[in-house]
């Protein structure tokens, strides 16, 4: 590892597809061996893939989203991405076409291969693997798909989001553009899954900001099909929930809940269930499923700021100044941040760390489909 070795290279483009993929491709090395993006609705996917393939830009993976994350920091237009160079990287990967119906056999046939492709392929000496995963959150599957994921990667770890632009829009509002990117076509109701070795260490981590509070209550009435919580406490789902708050008027917007997910214990550790609508008949959809009988708590957040700073001082510790963060950041906590005013100071965060992301409708981490958190993975410079 002592020979000089190119950095990964980040971008942020904007401007019509055309140039947006000019830009793209001017940071390009041939010998890459994949291209991540991150697009805001405004692109088309399937217009952006093919003219970056026409630049020779063709192993890309990418998402569509509502918030985007890259050398700017957090933005709500543009491209953001980054390539990983051969000989420090060898990527083995697929797209998931049934991702909602999926068996395991059959995913277990597929990661059987991609580790057989990624065991063949030349350059990134060293043992680090890692998974990364994007899938199109109106497929509604990541639970499943993250748990017979996790189960066949054992161990290595994967971290993901769910691609898509619907959180910031009205319930009855169809997503604007085809959600995932891959190898230059656009798809809808599909995952993309890439297993990746690394020549270099890393971290991987789910973070989040909230702690429960000594509130509970009892879902008693959910789709968890749909995600979906019709009544709280037995009474209607959005008065219960918003009295919990303490709102004293009705909120109408999902994005005023985000200081307050329902959190549900896993392995003596809380995790956030966030909102992602609110419907006229007063039915919650969230981000994650929720059962009917389950006794969740209600969370509150803490300093935003602060624990994200001691969650990037962990990495630091763990792996020294990352060099690349791939990051998938909640919307919900988009939201918090835009309504806290700590926009500014987050993307300084994240300038200051390499992280390249988007703004997610869920995140994956291990087995498990997450919500309301930073989900991240840090990668050690060459040294």
């Amino acid at each position: 590892m002592s020979c000089a070795q190119p950095p990964i290279l980040r971008f942020h483009v904007r401007g019509s597809t055309e140039e947006a993929a000019a830009g793209i491709a001017a940071t390009h090395d041939p010998d890459a061996t994949l291209t991540i993006v991150f697009a805001s609705a405004d692109y088309d996917l399937a217009p952006l893939g093919e003219a970056l393939a026409a630049r020779g830009v063709t192993r890309t993976i990418g998402a569509t989203t509502s918030r985007v994350i890259g050398p700017l920091g957090i933005e709500p237009s543009g491209i953001s991405g980054f390539h990983l160079p051969a000989g420090r990287f060898a990527v083995a990967d697929t797209v998931i076409l049934n991702a909602a119906t999926i068996g395991l056999p059959e995913l277990r046939d597929q990661v059987r291969r991609l580790r057989a492709e990624l065991d063949a392929a030349s350059g990134a000496p060293g043992g680090h693997l890692f998974a990364l995963l994007f899938v199109d959150a109106e497929a509604r599957c990541e639970e499943r798909l993250a748990a017979l994921l996790g189960m066949e990667l054992k161990g290595i770890p994967l971290v993901g989001g769910s691609a898509g632009d619907t959180y910031f829009n009205s319930p009855d509002q169809a997503p604007v553009n085809t959600p995932l990117l891959y190898h230059g076509r656009a798809y809808q109701g599909a995952a993309t899954l890439s297993l990746v070795r690394s020549a270099t260490p890393l971290v991987a981590y789910c973070h989040n900001h909230y702690v429960a509070s000594d509130q509970r209550v009892v879902i008693t009435d959910a789709d968890p099909a749909r995600r979906l919580v019709r009544t709280i406490d037995g009474r209607r789902a959005r008065d219960v929930y918003a009295e919990k708050c303490g709102f004293k008027t009705m909120p109408r917007d999902s994005a005023d809940f985000a200081p307050y997910p329902l959190m549900i214990r896993i392995g003596g550790q809380y995790y956030a269930r966030g909102m992602q609508r609110i419907y006229p008949d007063g039915t919650l959809e969230l981000a994650c499923a929720l059962e009917t009988g389950l006794v969740v708590a209600l969370g509150r957040p803490g300093d935003m700021v602060l624990l994200l700073t001691e969650m990037f001082d962990a990495m630091r510790a763990a792996i020294g100044p990352p060099e690349l963060v791939i990051g998938v950041d909640c919307a919900a906590r988009t939201a918090y941040m835009e309504q806290r005013q700590l926009t500014p100071a987050i993307s300084t965060l994240m300038q200051a760390n390499g992280v390249c992301g988007f703004a997610s409708l869920g995140e994956q981490f291990n087995t498990m489909h997450a919500n309301n958190s930073f989900t991240c993975l840090g990668i050690a410079k060459w040294p």
